[in-house]
Order: C-alpha cells, then sequence, then structure tokens
C-alpha cells in the first residue's frame, strides 16, 4: 500500500512559497517542503488578498467591548471587515479540501498563539488567541486537520494532522469514484484498526451501517458514512486506545515468533506507554511482521499503513 491520493492543503503563502511577509521575507520550513511533494498545495495570503503591500506595516487585532477587531497601528485603518468578507468568500469557494498549514501566530492565520491587545499602541497582550482567517477555517471546517508550522514540529500532532489528512483524501477519492457497496466496505475494512484507536464508539457504529447498507440507497449510505468518518478523527487518540490496538495486532503473529522477539515487542510497547518512544517505532515493527508472516489482511490496514513512509521516518 505505497500508493496515496493527494490531499488537498491549504498553506499560507509565505510558508516556503513566497516572500509575502510583513517584513518582505519568507518562512523555511523542512517539513511543508517533504509534504509538497505528496499533496496539493492551494496558496493563500489573506493580508495581500485584502489589499495589504509587501513589506507593510503590521496588523494587530484587538479586544473591543468583547468583540475581536483587526487594525494597522500605523494608518489606524479598520480591516475587519475586509478580511472577514476575504475569508468567508475564499473559505466558500474551496472544493474537496482536506486540511490547512497556516502561519503560526499571525493575526490573519494564526491557529493558536495569535497576540491580542486592547489597544492599538500597548505591546502587552491581554490574551492569546487565533487570527481572523484562520478562525473563520475553523468555524466552517473544524473537522479537518487545520495546523500551523510549528504546532506541527510535535510529533504527536504531525502523525494525526497527517493521518487525517491521508484518510480523508483517501475517502474523498473514494466517494467521488464509488460504483457500488463493495468499494465502501473495502475502504471500510482498511480502517478497521485506525478506527478501532480514533473511536470504538465510531467503529461500532460505521460497522452497524455498513452491515444494515442493503436498507439503504448508495448516496444515502455515503452520506451518514461521511459524516460518522469525518467525526471519528475529532480528538487524538489516547495511549491506551493504541495500545489495545497494538496488542490486537499483536496478536496476529505472537504464536509464530520467538520468545527475543516476543519481549522486544512488550519492552517497546512499554516504553510507549510511558511516553519514552512514539507510536511510530510500534507500526514499523507490526508492519514489518505483517510483511514477513504474509498477512495480507494486515498490509493492507492503514493503521500500519498511515502515510507516506518518508513521514515515519521524519523526525525533525
Amino acid at each position: 500500500m505505497k500508493d496515496f491520493p493527494k490531499p488537498n492543503i491549504v498553506i499560507s503563502k509565505c510558508i516556503n512559497i513566497e516572500a509575502v511577509r510583513y517584513d518582505g521575507g519568507i518562512v523555511d520550513n523542512e517539513f511543508a517542503k517533504i509534504l509538497g511533494s505528496y499533496v496539493n498545495y492551494i496558496t493563500v495570503c489573506p493580508e495581500v488578498s485584502i489589499g495589504l503591500s509587501v513589506p507593510r506595516d503590521p496588523i494587530v487585532i484587538i479586544k473591543e467591548n468583547n468583540s475581536y477587531k483587526l487594525y494597522q497601528p500605523k494608518t489606524n485603518l479598520n480591516l475587519t471587515d475586509k478580511m472577514e468578507e476575504f475569508s468567508n468568500k475564499f473559505l466558500d469557494s474551496l472544493i474537496d479540501i482536506d486540511g490547512f498549514l497556516l502561519k503560526s501566530k499571525s493575526p490573519s492565520c494564526g491557529v493558536s498563539g495569535t497576540k491580542i491587545f486592547d489597544d492599538l499602541y500597548s505591546d502587552k497582550p491581554i490574551e492569546e488567541g487565533r487570527g481572523f482567517f484562520a478562525q473563520k477555517a475553523l468555524e466552517k471546517f473544524g473537522y479537518l486537520a487545520i495546523e500551523d508550522e510549528l504546532s506541527l514540529k510535535i510529533i504527536e500532532i504531525r502523525h494525526h494532522f497527517l493521518i487525517k489528512v491521508f484518510a480523508f483524501a483517501e475517502f474523498r477519492e473514494t466517494i467521488n469514484r464509488l460504483s457500488s457497496v463493495k468499494e465502501l466496505i473495502d475502504f471500510h475494512q482498511r480502517y478497521k484498526y485506525l478506527l478501532m484507536a480514533y473511536s470504538q464508539r465510531a467503529l461500532r457504529t460505521l460497522g452497524r451501517l455498513i452491515a444494515g447498507q442493503k436498507e439503504l440507497k448508495l448516496q444515502e449510505l455515503t452520506s451518514i458514512y461521511r459524516r460518522e468518518f469525518y467525526k471519528a478523527f475529532a480528538d487524538v487518540p489516547s495511549r491506551g486506545s493504541n495500545v489495545n490496538v497494538l496488542q490486537h495486532i499483536f496478536g496476529y503473529f505472537s504464536r509464530y515468533l520467538r520468545n527475543v522477539e516476543k519481549d522486544k515487542f512488550f519492552r517497546l510497547l512499554d516504553d510507549y506507554r510511558n511516553g519514552l518512544v512514539h507510536i511510530t517505532s510500534l507500526i514499523r515493527l507490526l508492519r514489518d511482521y505483517s510483511f514477513r508472516f504474509e498477512n495480507r489482511y494486515l498490509i493492507t490496514q492503514r493503521y500500519l499503513n498511515p502515510y507516506p513512509e518518508e513521514f515515519l521516518v521524519y523526525e525533525n
């Protein structure tokens, strides 16, 4: 399972693409460069799109009477309406989108950590929040993977982001070309253990839906499946949930392994449970076993093949 559909990702244009930051700079991000080989980027710079120049005087978010406004202090321009109008128009134009990779801390694109002030000339923020464009993206596409380049330095967040964008891209392509219920059943089977890790409730719900598929038209079936599938990936799985899945998968091989190999697995599992190693170490080990023992069912499981191999070994 080396082939992955290309996710469609909205990316802040200043990340590797074009020097459009307020200071005329560009953000050099190695992960986004690698990701660009596997996804389709849709670029956006909300600040330039509302008519601001490069370089430009900085803009800031001000909290006024419990509402948020976007200003350019040097010119005293209130850019709130322009930014909201652009954000809504741009987001409404998106079709078949799978995620967002935005610029951290930006008054327009910041997913978190954006400084918010109580007046135009204060240099001390009163709180941290989201940029205007990012907020609108979360309101409209909150079920998708929406992160900034700094948060993706954290391996757990990066793993979750990659799982979501590649899972959603595969689901989107499967549905777009769907000609029979069998294709949806095959898709569901590939995602059994990934769904088990993320949400056993969703796994049961989708299983019952597939089992009762003869009572529904194909369009109705896929509509319900889509809603429940996206909801399943809302939260990062707990370590305990992943341990449960890893032990389930290990059960396929335990009878064939030498004691030293069993000991290696359980030591690694304990290290993961205690936060000493990342789950990708166990994924690679179990995937190697699935090929070694020619277990076709596990070879096709997206839990063991969640995204391209290059990211499973990416450590930066």
